[in-house]
């Protein structure tokens, strides 16, 4: 069928969920007990009537195809019987099924690349500023433009989601993907083994001192065990930005940047000039001297936590929290009759000058420029942030086979059969502050770990910022291949003298242009905090 006869046909089914969606009611608070750090300002609503298809013959069947961040879930069989369930459910709400691609995890940024430079037409693709390049590939026109199609095709969302989130959400003008209905907030944090700090009889973890000596007192009576795991050593890139006062502009890849925001003062400044930078490679050089972590380190691509959860290592600097705290209580479960428990200290604890930001646009879903059904595709977004049971179903998977309900109303997995863990579908991009419900799987201490995050964390003032790099592309790219170069050896630790290895980073970052991109950098964002005033 066309577009435009299409939308033609669909007119009065949508007009009716237009009216019913405006009678949302105001958001409440989060069904956990916790509010989401910034959940106010992201704005929400649960419908007080739910829209119905009714059946309507001019929606004529489509298959929508959809690609998203997730390794494939082992249990094939739970899967598929999922995946007949939810499109047997969509078949009769709104004619149309589900075709799931699933993109492995370890090796994400590269797997999403080549689904976009495909050409395959994915009507739902994840999108997400930062560790999915949202602008990037928004301001290449590799997504369609949102702004026509959003108040006709999804009219909930388009008057639930705040003004100033669809602005952040904008790429050179255009509404490219649209956002959840949870603000996002991420605390990244050192996962450790408890059970050997309390061995050991170290000092609880409070600062990046007392992980030493922890780290310390495992290579000097744990020999089997690796002290840090071998993601790609992630120890600069997690924990640099949150052990200094400044805000990131540009994230390349996690946390690493090649310029930042100094709030105390208005600069815009380059990473590896300033002064925390050379610092903390003099740790970090320390550190791999001392065997905190393999030579071998940049080679990986694996997701190192699991090291610590299986036993292979005694501490990550890669864990995040909150959406991670339960993996305390799975070491609990899996490994309590040897004595193993974890511990968490995010970063910021120990600095009181960090800045730590929560996004309304964290998770959106975006349509492929090429998509044959993006119509279709705003309506199953729609539908599903209006509907509770279709939610959950998208979100915590099948009751009695993923999950039990309890009696508190809490999603509890502490007895469902081994391997029906539930990652069948990627619930971030629908995530809701008002639907989601706690999980009896959560570590004791997470509203303590939730209070700290909503104590600390601020709106983030470069939300929607997506840096034009159309001037100068070239040298920006030089300066990404720099870093790989000569940065990353650098913030592993693996050099010989760091005060050389570091004269020739800056030296080679300022023959690809470092100084001229800086300049920019510094115009653009000042353009964009005076626009915000």
């Amino acid at each position: 069928m066309k577009r435009k006869s299409m939308m033609k046909r669909m007119a009065a089914f949508l007009t009716a969920a237009m009216v019913l969606s405006l009678t949302a009611c105001g958001g409440q608070e989060a069904a956990d007990g916790a509010q989401s750090a910034g959940a106010s300002e992201q704005g929400s609503a649960v419908s007080a009537e739910e829209t119905e298809y009714q059946g309507d013959q001019d929606l004529e069947y489509v298959e929508l195809k959809l690609y998203a961040i997730a390794d494939a879930p082992n249990n094939t069989d739970l899967a598929a019987q999922y995946w007949e369930e939810l499109n047997k459910q969509l078949k009769e709400d709104l004619n149309c099924t589900i075709d799931y691609t699933y993109a492995a995890g370890n090796d994400y940024k590269n797997n999403y690349a080549l689904a976009i430079a495909s050409g395959e037409s994915y009507d739902l693709i994840q999108a997400a500023p930062g560790w999915l390049d949202y602008q990037t590939y928004a301001a290449k026109n590799a997504f369609l433009p949102l702004d026509d199609l959003l108040p006709e095709y999804a009219p909930y969302l388009w008057e639930t989601i705040p003004e100033e989130t669809w602005k952040a959400a904008s790429v050179n003008g255009n509404i490219y993907a649209v956002p959840n209905l949870e603000t996002g907030v991420t605390a990244t944090a050192f996962v450790y083994r408890e059970d050997l700090r309390k061995k050991y009889d170290l000092p609880e973890i409070d600062s990046m001192e007392d992980i030493e000596t922890y780290l310390q007192a495992i290579v000097d009576n744990e020999p089997g065990l690796l002290p840090v795991d071998d993601y790609q050593c992630q120890v600069y890139g997690t924990s640099w930005i949150y052990n200094t006062p400044y805000i990131g502009i540009d994230e390349i890849h996690d946390e690493l940047f090649n310029f930042v925001y100094d709030p105390r003062n208005g600069e815009v400044l380059s990473v590896i000039e300033t002064p925390e930078y050379k610092e903390y490679m003099y740790k970090m050089k320390d550190w791999a001297d001392r065997g905190f972590w393999s030579s071998s380190v940049l080679a990986s691509t694996n997701w190192g936590v699991m090291q610590v959860l299986n036993g292979a290592a005694a501490a990550s600097f890669n864990e995040q929290l909150p959406a991670y705290n339960w993996h305390k209580t799975q070491v609990e479960e899996e490994h309590g009759s040897e004595g193993w428990e974890l511990g968490f200290y995010m970063y910021f604890e120990g600095n009181p000058d960090s800045v730590l930001s929560g996004s309304t646009i964290a998770n959106m879903t975006a349509v492929t420029a090429n998509a044959e059904n993006p119509e279709r595709a705003l309506m199953f977004l729609d539908y599903a942030q209006q509907h509770g049971e279709l939610w959950d179903f998208l979100t915590y998977g099948m009751e009695g086979i993923n999950y039990e309900l309890a009696e508190d109303g809490s999603i509890d997995t502490t007895n469902i059969e081994e391997g029906a863990s539930f990652n069948y579908f990627p619930s971030s991009i629908i995530g809701n502050d008002d639907f989601k419900k706690r999980q009896s799987n959560y570590c004791d201490d997470y509203d303590e770990i939730m209070q700290k995050i909503d104590e600390k964390v601020v709106p983030d003032i470069f939300e929607g910022f997506a840096l034009d790099q159309s001037g100068f592309e070239t040298e920006y790219t030089a300066l990404y291949n720099v870093q790989t170069e000569y940065g990353y050896p650098l913030q592993a630790g693996l050099v010989n003298d760091v005060d050389a290895a570091w004269e020739e980073y800056l030296a080679a970052a300022k023959a690809a242009g470092l100084d001229m991109v800086r300049e920019e950098v510094e115009k653009q964002v000042n353009a964009w905090l005076e626009s915000r005033e």
